[in-house]
Formats: C-alpha cells, structure tokens, sequence
C-alpha cells in the first residue's frame, strides 16, 4: 500500500473517534493510488461513485476502511454541533455517560478504560469537566494515585437535557435500516475491530 495513504489511514483509525472530526483529504490520496486497477469504469457505484473515483478500488479492505472513515464523519458532525450547543464536547460527553452508567463513584483509571474513543490526557479532561462542576473528584484514602469521579447534579441535568436531541439525531440517522440490518453492521463493526487472531 502507497505509504500515504497507509499513513493517512492509520492517523484517523488510531485511535479512529479519538478525533471528533476526521478530515477526509484521505480521499484525495484514495483516488490517485496506484493500488487502484488501472481499469476507467464509468459505473462506479458506493464509495468509489460518491467521491469520484475514475477507476474501482483495488482491494475491497481499502473501500472498508474508507467508508467507515467517511461515515464516521458524517454521523458524528452533527452530534458534534448538538454537544457544543450545550457546552461540552464528545469526549466529555462521553465521561458523563459511564459515571451516570455506574451510579458510583469511578476511577479515572476505569475511565479512560471505557471511553468509545481513547483520550490522550484523561486527567485534563475530568479536571474540565470539574471547573464546569459536572463533575467531582476525590483522592483515595488508601492509595492517593487513585482518584475517583462522581457526576454532580448539574452532570446529570445535561445528560438529561442531551438524551432527547441525540436519540432523535440517531433514529433520523440510522432509521431507514432496519433492526435486523443495524444488528448485523453492529456484528460486522465489532468483527473489524477483533480479528480471530487478535
């Protein structure tokens, strides 16, 4: 594979939603690689239609990785304007969301283990959402590198606030497929992401 493009790919899949936003110049680089058949199809069709592509893709993994990197763009730009709107972005939504799961106090350490999309400085992230006051912190008493997060009320109130608009934005998403087709797209995801050997 082109070391461009191999590049590009790695930088937006690892960790893949570790980016609220995945540029897509990746596509540009996509069309002009040499892994491509050198075959002019004027029938393209998905993908390869989509961005305008002359020529079919060379590998169906390339495709596979390229549509989820578009479609992770797609779905997620949207609910990026819906967190902003309320102040807080998808990594921090995403902490309220496993406090509010637990109903107890969680270590940062659990956390970061948690989180959708790995983020690169955990400390940083809990210490925003504690000058917010979504959050509170708490040193153990019994090993002082353990800190401990609890999700005030004023955490809860937006996770609340947020539930409607987002549920809505996913049904308006996803809702022309149907559950048999979003069970197996779930499956298949899960089955990228854990090779048999992995």
């Amino acid at each position: 594979m082109d070391s461009r493009l191999w590049k590009g790919i790695r930088n937006r899949l690892s960790p893949l939603a570790s980016q609220p936003e995945i540029g897509l110049d990746v596509f540009s680089v996509a069309t002009d690689n040499p892994n491509m058949t050198d075959r002019k199809d004027t029938s393209l069709t998905g993908l390869a239609a989509e961005i305008g592509m002359q020529r079919p893709f060379g590998f169906p993994e390339l495709e596979a990785v390229l549509n989820v990197i578009r479609t992770h763009s797609s779905l997620t730009s949207q609910a990026t304007k819906i967190f902003k709107e309320h102040g807080i972005s998808e990594p921090q939504y995403n902490v309220l969301r496993i406090l509010r799961g637990h109903g107890t106090p969680v270590s940062v350490y659990q956390i970061a283990r948690e989180m959708i999309s790995p983020h690169p400085d955990m400390p940083r992230l809990v210490e925003r959402l504690e000058v917010a006051e979504l959050v509170t912190k708490t040193r153990c008493q019994n090993d002082r590198r353990v800190v401990w997060v609890n999700l005030t009320k004023q955490g809860k109130a937006i996770l609340k606030k947020l539930d409607q608009p987002l549920g809505d934005l996913h049904r308006a998403q996803l809702g022309h497929m149907s559950e048999k087709e979003l069970r197996q797209l779930s499956d298949l995801l899960f089955l990228a992401r854990h090779p048999p050997n992995d």
